[in-house]
This record gives structure tokens, C-alpha cells and sequence, in this order.
């Protein structure tokens, strides 16, 4: 018949027979097709236009360029049906809008309408985006045009085919069974996989951290579970008071999906540091909000004025720069261990776009190898990459957490030792302090033979202050000589009024154990100095040391015969200078400090001793210390 029809000819094309037998019947070779730059919707208009045999040799590079708006097919059919039936006008591609119209006279009627960007409630079948009801007349000859009207980038070629309705059936029954192997149920599973993200990504920012690199990643982890789920018309989101439709919502999804990816990045790898990087990666989040503007005039003017043509095909080279800026700016790095796995999955991305996009970007597709569209066909490369992306990042944020926590702990210990240290150095100015006073006093008495003995004791007693005081924990028996050093200073400067017992139960193994240095010490003062200085006659202090096993504890009893804290209390309110007993205050807190360090509970107990008569007759303290 030629290569090309005019109007009039359009009116010989033979029919397509409908018979009992005709279950699938494809329009390949059996129909004509034109492409238009104009929005043409009446017949007056399609006349005008040129027409083409529909078969196999369309060349749809060369005869589809981008300037095309619509794709039409003319065909005819005939029924041999003694009554009116309807078949079914089966698509090879959802991605474009598709019209089915009949010729009724010179007008085009409306039959039914599917297809990628038409809404769900003007579907001709309830959710079924590839079908469309063909109405079929008895024994009558029909004419149809089907409109296919650019939608995306650009039209492709299309075979449709008329089906009935058993076939229809069998092929949704084979989908069904084939359904954990087809690409519906992978798209599905990830969108599953970043709707979990999201849920996990929200915990940690709302309940643990409030870290907004976990709130950029949610945001874009929603995106893609909207993105996938629409793909595969798993979600509805249609309203009727909505301009535009689920699929439209499909493609806007991938703008703030890249634009919250792009956030996160940056408040990751905290490339705000970085003067250069930081500058390139906020010029590609202003080039993903202009992405906004180009897709509404891409939705308005689907025909592309060459600036949207440009965005349309290059609106991923930027982000595919700074992939790769970002992959060389996370390389591992000392001490940032979680940097591996946030190079990983930026290299995997930067890969899977230079693979699939950069042919597009070269104009080089065409003139490809066959295994490259076979992998291009069979996997998604882009979508395994940013799968595998998210697991890497959300380890990284795991590994990164983990030693956040770490540094955290540590900086309390640090914090814990330096403040116990601090005690320490406070405690030795104080012993050191009471002891010049002792020397002082042999000194005005001209004793220079007690002095000089006391002097060699205290230096004695010095050398181990010195040595203890930079040690967390002593053995038992170094904190016992200190003691008994310091005991004897004390009975000389008391001048025999002083007597000590030392009690240690046989169990106790004062070489193995270790316990805080100058524990006891400030105790053993606080009853001479507060307890029997006041006392004429002198007095006597008890040390008895035992071990619990059963509570590994180490019992440390310090007991005097002295006037008692209530006394003491009251002679030193009227005292001119009120003494404090500094020594077992910043023991106290040296305590507490131990245990919060140590995870122990050494404990203090004080009580006040009674004779028979209701009469004060000295102190006890009780130093329970929990071994470790």
C-alpha cells in the first residue's frame, strides 16, 4: 500500500477480523501510525496528517524525536459476533498516556483511557494501567485511533494488541505465579526496606539522638518508599481535589529523595569544614530545587523547550560530581573507622550512575555492546546501588554512634580520675599542714631531739604521701605502715597520752588487697584531733580490720574513747576560728568519686558510743569498702 496514506486511503485499511478464534491479535502490520508536533483531537486535524505502515522496521530514535507530542494508530476491526461483545486494547508500555477513540461520522468519541499519567478514577479498568475496554459491535466494521501523548521525555514506539478477556485472565493468573520472581515484588521489597529505614531512622533521631543526619535520612528514606511503592501501584495517594495524579507524585518523588540524600551527606561527612565541597554541594541542592520548576513546565508543555530538555537529561550529572567528590572526601581515615562503609556505598552510587547515565550524557547509547542492555534490562543498577547504600550508611551511623558512646564513657573516667586526683592533691596540703604545726611545737619547746625525730618521721611519712598519691589504689599493708607512721607522730606530739591498738583479723591479706590511699587516715585524725585533744588524761584509738567474704568487702573500724561529736561540736562553736575537718570532707568525695569510677559501694558509717550513765564516751566509724 506505500509507505505513506492519505486521509482518504485510511478508509481502504482492511479490518481486523474478530472470530471465536481470536484470543490475541497483535496491530503489528495490520494498522497505521503518525506522529505529531501539534495537540491534534479532532478527525479534521488527523487528515491532514501523514500516515505509516505500523511494523517492525520503526527506527523510534530517528522517528520519535523530542519535539513529538503524540503517537497515533489507526485500525479497524470487524466482528463476526452475532451480538455485541467487548474485547480488551492491551498496551505494550504503561509509561505514556493512551487514548482509545472511535469514529462516529467526523467526530472522535472517547472510548477509555490508561496509561502513565492518567488518574486512577478515570482508569477504564480499576487499576489496571495496560488495558483499555473495546467495545465490539455485531457483524460491523469499526474504526479506532488511539492516541499515545507524551507523558515523560519522550514518546516510544508501541505494538498494541486486542485480547479477550479469558487470555487476559490466564496472563494475571501467570503473573501471580511468577509474582516473588518479577520486578512488582522486588520494587515492593525495597520499598518495604526504606519504609523500615525510615521508622528506624525517626527512633534514633526522636528517642536516642537528635541528630539530624538520622532526620535528613528518614526524610529521604520516605521519599524512596513513596518512589518505589507508586512505581508498582502499591499506594494511593489520589484525591480528588488533587491537580495531579499518583504518577506525577512518582516522578517528583526522586527531587526531594536526592535533596534530603544530599543533606544528610553533608551533615554526615560534615563537609562544612570543607570550604569548596561545601559550596559545590549546596549549588546541587539549589539545582534539585529548580528541578521543581522544570518538571511542572515538563507537565505543562510536555513538548520541552531546549532549557528543560537540558535539566531532563543532565539533572544528574551534578549529583554524580559530587558522589564522587564525597567518596574521595570519606576515604578512610584514623581514628574514623565508619568512614569505610560511607566510601563504599558512595562509590557503588557514582558506579551505577556513570554506567547507566553516562552513555545517555555522551550520546553513545545507541552504539553499545548487547550485554549492556541486558544488564541494563535486567538490573537495576541504581536502585541495588542506593539499596546497598542504605545499609552501609546506616552502619556507619551504628560504627559512629558506637564510638561517640565510647569517647563519652571514656571522657567520664578521664573526668572521674582527674577529679580524684584533684582530692588527692587537695588532701596532701592538709596532712602536711597538721603535721608543720606538731614540728612547729617541738620547735618552741627547744626539743630538738623530738624535733629532729619527728622531723625524720615525717619526712619518712612524706616519701610515701608522694609515692600513694599518684596511685588510684595501695595494698593494704602500704596504707597500714602509713598509718602506724602516722600514729607514732602523733603519740610523741601527745607525749604518751596517745595509745593505738591495731586489730587485723588473721584472714585478712593485707599484701593482696588494695584499697584508695589515705582512706583511713583522715578518720584516724578526725578522732585525735576532735575526739581526745580535748581530754587531760589522753585517750586510745582502736584499728580493727576484718574481711567479708560473702560481700567481698573490707571492714575497717576506727573507735576512740573520746569526748564524742556533740561535745566537740559544741567547743568548737565557741571557738574563735572554727576548725572544719577538711580531711574527711574530700574523703567523703573522694568516695563517691571512687565508687562512680570504680562501679563500687564503699560506704561510710559514723555513730557515737554511750555509757551506761547516757554519757558520750566516743566515736565509732565504720569504713565498709567493696573490693574489686
Amino acid at each position: 500500500m506505500g509507505n505513506s496514506l492519505n486521509a482518504i486511503a485510511q478508509e481502504n485499511i482492511k479490518p481486523i477480523n474478530i472470530t471465536q478464534q481470536s484470543k490475541n491479535v497483535s496491530l503489528l502490520n495490520q494498522a497505521y501510525y503518525t506522529l505529531s508536533k501539534k495537540n491534534n483531537k479532532t478527525y479534521a486535524q488527523l487528515q491532514e496528517l501523514d500516515w505509516h505502515f505500523l511494523d517492525s522496521n520503526i527506527a523510534a530514535q530517528k522517528e520519535f524525536p523530542d519535539t513529538v507530542l503524540q503517537y497515533w494508530i489507526n485500525f479497524s476491526i470487524r466482528s463476526t459476533f452475532d451480538r455485541d461483545t467487548s474485547l480488551l486494547f492491551k498496551l505494550d508500555s504503561k509509561m505514556q498516556q493512551t487514548q482509545l477513540y472511535e469514529r462516529v461520522g467526523n467526530r472522535l468519541v472517547l472510548v477509555g483511557q490508561t496509561g502513565f499519567g492518567i488518574k486512577i478514577s478515570n482508569l477504564s479498568i480499576a487499576t489496571d494501567y495496560w488495558r483499555i475496554h473495546l467495545p465490539v459491535k455485531q457483524k460491523e466494521t469499526q474504526y479506532f485511533y488511539v492516541l499515545i501523548q507524551k507523558y515523560l521525555y519522550n514518546i516510544v514506539p508501541q505494538y498494541p494488541q486486542i485480547e479477550t478477556y479469558d487470555t487476559a485472565y490466564r496472563e494475571k493468573n501467570r503473573e501471580l505465579v511468577l509474582f516473588p520472581l518479577s520486578f512488582r515484588h522486588v520494587k515492593l521489597w525495597v520499598a518495604g526496606f526504606y519504609f523500615a529505614v525510615f521508622i528506624y531512622c525517626c527512633l534514633k533521631y526522636f528517642l536516642q539522638r537528635r541528630d539530624r543526619a538520622y532526620l535528613y535520612y528518614a526524610l529521604a528514606s520516605l521519599c524512596m518508599f513513596f518512589r518505589y511503592s507508586l512505581q508498582v501501584d502499591a499506594i494511593l495517594l489520589e484525591v480528588n481535589w488533587l491537580p495531579i495524579n499518583n504518577d506525577f507524585i512518582f516522578l517528583l518523588s526522586f527531587i526531594p529523595q536526592t535533596f534530603f540524600y544530599i543533606l544528610f551527606l553533608g551533615e554526615f561527612l560534615q563537609v562544612k569544614n570543607n570550604r569548596y565541597l561545601n559550596l559545590f554541594l549546596k549549588f546541587c541542592l539549589w539545582q534539585w530545587v529548580l528541578m521543581i520548576v522544570v518538571m511542572i513546565v515538563h507537565y505543562l508543555r510536555p513538548e520541552l523547550s531546549p532549557i528543560t530538555k537540558i535539566f531532563w537529561i543532565y539533572n544528574s550529572l551534578p549529583f554524580f560530581i559530587l558522589t564522587v567528590l564525597l567518596s574521595y572526601y570519606a576515604r578512610p581515615k584514623p581514628n574514623k573507622g565508619y568512614l569505610r562503609f560511607a566510601f563504599t556505598g558512595l562509590a557503588a552510587i557514582s558506579f551505577a550512575l556513570l554506567f547507566v547515565l553516562a552513555p545517555k550524557w555522551l550520546d553513545i547509547y545507541n552504539h553499545l555492546p548487547s550485554w549492556y542492555y541486558a544488564i541494563n534490562n535486567y538490573v537495576d543498577l541504581v536502585t541495588l546501588a542506593f539499596a546497598i547504600d542504605a545499609v552501609l550508611f546506616l552502619t556507619a551511623l551504628a560504627y559512629r554512634d558506637r564510638l561517640d558512646e565510647l569517647e563519652r564513657i571514656d571522657l567520664k573516667i578521664k573526668n572521674a580520675e582527674n577529679e580524684h586526683k584533684i582530692l588527692r592533691l587537695q588532701m596532701n596540703p592538709h596532712f602536711i599542714f597538721n603535721c608543720l604545726n606538731s614540728i612547729n611545737l617541738y620547735i618552741e619547746q627547744n626539743n630538738s631531739v623530738l624535733a629532729s625525730d619527728y622531723l625524720s618521721k615525717f619526712s619518712q611519712l612524706m616519701r610515701l604521701s608522694l609515692s600513694h598519691s599518684r596511685k588510684d589504689k595501695i595494698v593494704l599493708s602500704e596504707e597500714i605502715k602509713t598509718i602506724k607512721l602516722y600514729l607514732e607522730m602523733e603519740t610523741m606530739r601527745f607525749k604518751g597520752k596517745l595509745k593505738y591498738i591495731f586489730d587485723i583479723d588473721n584472714n585478712v591479706d593485707a599484701d593482696f588487697i588494695e584499697i584508695p590511699p589515705m582512706l583511713v587516715q583522715p578518720y584516724i585524725e578526725n578522732a585525735i584531733w576532735h575526739g581526745l585533744m580535748h581530754k587531760n588524761v589522753g585517750g586510745e584509738i582502736l584499728i580493727k580490720i576484718s574481711q567479708d567474704f560473702t560481700q567481698q568487702t573490707l571492714l575497717v573500724i576506727i573507735e576512740d574513747d573520746g569526748i564524742g561529736r556533740l561535745k566537740a561540736s559544741e567547743l568548737n562553736s565557741k571557738a574563735a576560728e572554727k576548725e572544719k575537718s577538711y580531711g574527711t570532707l574530700i574523703t567523703g568525695e573522694r568516695i563517691a568519686n571512687f565508687n562512680k569510677e570504680f562501679n563500687t559501694n564503699t560506704q561510710i558509717h559514723i555513730e557515737d558510743l554511750y555509757g551506761a550513765d547516757n554519757e558520750a564516751k566516743g566515736t565509732r566509724v565504720l569504713i565498709s569498702i567493696h573490693l574489686i
